[in-house]
């Protein structure tokens, strides 16, 4: 399906909702949406299809159940769709979408590429693949900040002599994530340390998420994605792994896979949402991590997280 640039008419601002991925969770999340008439179904949908009580985990939980892999990804994905259902209610719309990481399942849906309760089956699965990878090949990942991509290279040298350790999110310019084997992920850590030029912090996961290591998972979740319905999203949506446009059911097929082992391009993504001519961003979702990262790229635009507003529940 080709999608055609936004260009009409400018009676209003162009909208991008963009969804974050797991790190955003917390216990009480869901909000003003876990108690908003005609939303609470959704909740009660995700329960059929879990078969537990999500919206109890979320607002009752304790920290270290809902930060589990295979509950955080269902948790993050039914609220983010949950605040797509009170956006609308309140006539704030999309142009265009995009996800980082986890946060693409929210984009896609929202877009209308696939069921809601498809949705949640494939985030179940999703997390309870990268659960097992983590059990089986543990793994670690960090945080570089304060070096440009350009400059990391002598660290992932350093790396790559104790083992596997790739880039695996182009948060901002100078905001970096490395996953990796544990050791060789630590000796990034040391290397950039030791040259007193920028910072690294571990991550608090047990898995080398989007890297190479994950090639054996994402092969599992391939066969998963083929058994689900898949129709030409409705909007276009910026993917992961190339930062462009993806509506066709096989290039949303084949984005979902790629995306499980691959880096996420969200420095390129946000560059592609602004050369389509978006001039507001609605972060949706709990915190506001994206929004930062977004003003960061993109300073003067019109940007803004759902949590940072008030809400009249309808």
């Amino acid at each position: 399906m080709r999608v055609s640039p936004i260009s009409y008419v400018r009676k209003r601002k162009v909208r991008a909702l963009i969804f974050p991925g797991q790190g955003s969770q917390y216990v009480g999340m869901a909000g003003v949406v876990g108690h908003a008439e005609g939303v609470l179904d959704m909740y009660e949908r995700a329960r059929s299809v879990l078969n537990y009580d999500l919206l109890s985990l979320i607002e009752e939980g304790d920290e270290a159940t809902l930060t589990r892999t295979d509950h955080t990804q269902p948790a993050l994905f039914v609220t983010e769709m949950a605040w797509v259902r009170l956006l609308s209610s309140h006539g704030v719309l999309p142009d265009v979408l995009a996800g980082h990481s986890l946060g693409e399942f929210s984009a896609f849906c929202a877009a209308g590429a696939f069921s809601f309760e498809d949705g949640v089956r494939l985030v179940r699965t999703r997390g309870e693949i990268m659960a097992r990878a983590a059990a089986e090949h543990p793994g670690a990942m960090a945080a570089v900040i304060g070096l440009k991509a350009c400059d990391l290279g002598p660290a992932l040298g350093a790396g790559t002599l104790a083992g596997v350790v790739e880039v695996a999110n182009y948060n901002t310019e100078d905001q970096i994530v490395v996953s990796g084997d544990v050791a060789a992920v630590d000796a990034v850590i040391a290397h950039i340390k030791g040259s007193g030029s920028g910072r690294a912090m571990k991550l608090k996961v047990g898995a080398p998420f989007h890297s190479s290591i994950m090639t054996d998972g994402a092969e599992e979740f391939k066969v998963l994605l083929r058994d689900i319905a898949i129709t030409p999203a409705r909007s276009p949506v910026i993917g992961n792994v190339a930062a462009e446009v993806v509506t066709d059911p096989d290039a949303i097929r084949a984005e979902l896979y790629l995306q499980f082992k691959s880096p996420v391009q969200w420095v390129s993504t946000l560059k592609k949402l602004d050369s389509l001519g978006v001039d507001e961003y609605v972060e949706v979702g709990p915190r506001a991590v994206l929004a930062g990262m977004a003003a960061k790229v993109l300073p003067g635009r019109d940007i803004w997280s759902v949590e940072g507003r008030q809400w009249q529940v309808p």
